[in-house]
């Protein structure tokens, strides 16, 4: 038997099973085929991802019908088996003899309760097949196989004791292996083959000493080794007792089985729990629930009848067990997340492990299959999440952004600070003014609720007054230019005037050059160069000030001068300068005077030489006047330009 089991090569057997399987769907099929060879027993699994879904019947009887068609002569069983990639245990299993029963088969390879077409889906371990179709050490077997041919014993009567086997032994008595007796040897716990009644015991043994024969009878017996015998024999009826005990005693062998149903109402009870999506706790009551169910089936022992059915109930409540614990974990990252968002405003730092506690979080979320009970609570939960994840990626973005402003604020007022201590004219505080304007403006943007809004509210105040000294420092330099360009426009047209000897217009632009100078701020730039030209201001409007009065004063003895010298005839004829005052007698004025004082001569009119006196001294008295009035000496000259009289006025 092993040396035919050998002979298959379970690499070739997968190679042609895969092609057939491939040549029967035409096309490179999900299903990748794999063989295991045990104890006479083929195995074919079936693996295929976790996303497909095939159908369970029709796969196993195509595969059971490509099997069927291989040369498969050592093999008397073949288990098919359907199998997620990644997962320990097959979801489906179906077995199938390649002979038929009634040949005679020496082994038999599941109990009966197993043995026969399993439709339902199982979940079915490599050891589990292996220990439930090879209950029998094959080493032992076939040791016994080969002393049994030694000691020359016919197949035909070795289910006879033999006769002629004396004492020592009658202990190693030759059985017949049969099929019948492999099924019993399978089957242990069948509870109505079992009888351990003492009557029935006795008359065994008594029936068994009657077939022996009368040599038998006759040979004398160790009874030290018929007593060690017997011991052993009671020993061993007692531990099997005990094991047969212990076995139908275990949960749901013999009677009721309660844990099954009572595993499907907490199910029940989970699946009511967990519809609840509003309920945070319902996850964890759910599972709690479940695992309860699944704790409670594994009390079931492997040779119960309902162990398949239990297998498959725990593997399915253990899925939906790890489906509720990513939704627990999706959960706490939530709780965590929602915890750290507390306590605004929060540094970028922060919001970046609270948006990465909201990814994790919806990332668990999106394992949750659709096919889970689960799914719908999951399916809630993810689209509250994703909206906390756009509002948190807000937050960041706004965050940054603040801190991008506040460090442009910071920015802008480094160079105005920069500026200030170099700026001179209203040029350069214009561009102070306009630093200190756009730190201002980036602040006055910095939204409230971010770690950047509480310094910049620190840094309002001072840069708004920083602000305000720049305007007014501005102002000031604006004013002193102004006053400084105007100053010197004014001082230009007073050297004009003064080219033109318009004492007067030069005096009056030399006093409005001084007032705009004056205008200029000390505190201004224009200050250091506008204060040397105040002073020469203040000198030239003196000049020009006295030039125009010397020109009045001139103008004014002019004016007397022409009212003294008219008359019929005209008196006199006059030159006035800043120095001198020049008059001279015109001839007819003289000549009449001469006339006039001959004719008083010869009348001997005191009155009218009276007259004559005072006209004179009159004239005299004007000429002097004038000269004092306009600080000019006077000099008079007669017609025939001799001089005739001087004046110095008085100081």
């Amino acid at each position: 038997m092993k040396t035919a089991i050998r002979d298959i090569n379970t690499q070739i057997l997968e190679h042609n099973l895969q092609k057939s399987w491939q040549s029967l769907k035409k096309s490179n099929d999900v299903c990748q085929i794999q063989c295991d060879l045990k104890a006479g027993t083929l195995l074919v699994v079936c693996q295929h991802p976790a996303n497909i879904v095939i159908d369970r019947e029709k796969t196993i009887a195509e595969l059971k019908s490509i099997v069927q068609k291989q040369e498969l002569e050592s093999i008397e069983k073949v288990g098919i088996c359907l199998n997620v990639i990644g997962h320990i245990y097959p979801y489906a299993y179906h077995s199938f003899f390649t002979k038929s029963r009634q040949e005679g088969s020496t082994l038999t390879f599941m109990p009966k309760w197993v043995d026969g077409n399993i439709a339902s889906e199982v979940k079915i371990t490599p050891e589990l097949l292996d220990s439930l179709d090879n209950p029998f050490n094959l080493k032992d077997l076939e040791a016994i196989s080969i002393r049994l041919k030694s000691e020359g014993i016919s197949d035909s009567n070795s289910h006879i004791i033999n006769k002629n086997i004396p004492g020592e032994k009658s202990q190693n008595s030759e059985i017949k292996i049969t099929s019948k007796l492999l099924d019993d040897l399978d089957n242990p716990f069948d509870v109505e083959g079992l009888d351990l009644s003492p009557k029935k015991f006795k008359r065994k043994a008594r029936n068994y000493i009657e077939q022996k024969s009368p040599v038998t009878k006759e040979s004398t017996v160790n009874l030290a080794t018929f007593s060690q015998v017997e011991f052993l024999s009671a020993t061993l009826s007692l531990a099997i007792l005990i094991g047969c005990f212990y076995a139908i005693t275990q949960p749901c062998v013999i009677g009721k089985c309660m844990i099954i149903p009572t595993a499907k109402e907490l199910n029940q009870q989970s699946l009511e729990t967990i519809k609840n999506v509003k309920n945070s706790l319902a996850p964890k009551q759910a599972q709690e629930k479940l695992e309860t169910a699944v704790q409670d089936l594994e009390k079931i022992p492997f040779w119960s009848i309902r162990y398949l059915e239990s297998q498959h109930l725990k593997s399915t409540y253990q899925t939906e067990t790890e489906h509720l614990e990513t939704i627990r974990k999706a959960l706490r990252n939530g709780q965590q997340a929602a915890q750290h968002s507390k306590g605004l405003p929060l540094p970028a730092e922060d919001w970046v492990e609270i948006q990465s506690l909201w990814q994790e979080a919806i990332a668990l979320l999106e394992k949750v299959p659709e096919d889970s009970s689960a799914y719908p609570f999951a399916k809630n939960k993810l689209q509250q999440y994703r909206k906390y994840l756009v509002a948190i990626k807000g937050r960041l973005t706004t965050e940054e952004e603040a801190n991008q402003k506040l460090m442009a604020a910071k920015t802008s007022a480094q160079l105005a600070e920069t500026r200030e201590v170099i700026a001179q004219f209203p040029e350069s505080w214009k561009n102070v003014y306009s630093n200190w304007a756009d730190a201002l403006d980036q602040v006055y943007t910095i939204p409230p609720q971010t770690t950047a809004y509480l310094e910049a509210k620190n840094l309002l105040p001072q840069y708004e007054q920083k602000l305000q000294l720049a305007e007014e420092r501005r102002i000031i330099e604006q004013i002193g230019e102004d006053a400084y360009n105007q100053a010197i426009r004014y001082s230009k047209q007073a050297e004009v005037f003064e080219r033109r000897a318009n004492w007067k217009e030069a005096t009056e632009y030399w006093q409005k050059a001084l007032n705009s100078a004056e205008e200029v701020p000390n505190n201004s730039s224009y200050y250091a160069k506008i204060k040397p030209l105040i002073k020469s201001y203040n000198t030239l409007l003196k000049i020009a000030a006295t030039n125009e009065r010397l020109l009045a004063t001139l103008a004014k003895a002019r004016q007397d001068l022409s009212k003294t010298c008219k008359g019929t005839p005209k008196i006199c004829q006059y030159s006035v300068t800043k120095d001198l005052i020049t008059v001279r007698l015109t001839s007819d004025y003289v000549d009449k005077i001469k006339k006039t004082a001959k004719a008083v001569e010869s009348s001997k009119d005191k009155k009218s030489r009276s007259a004559l006196e005072k006209h004179l001294k009159t004239l005299q008295v004007a000429l002097k006047a004038i000269s004092n009035n306009a600080k000019v000496p006077l000099e008079v000259y007669n017609p025939q330009g001799l001089k005739i009289a001087a004046h110095i006025p008085n100081g």
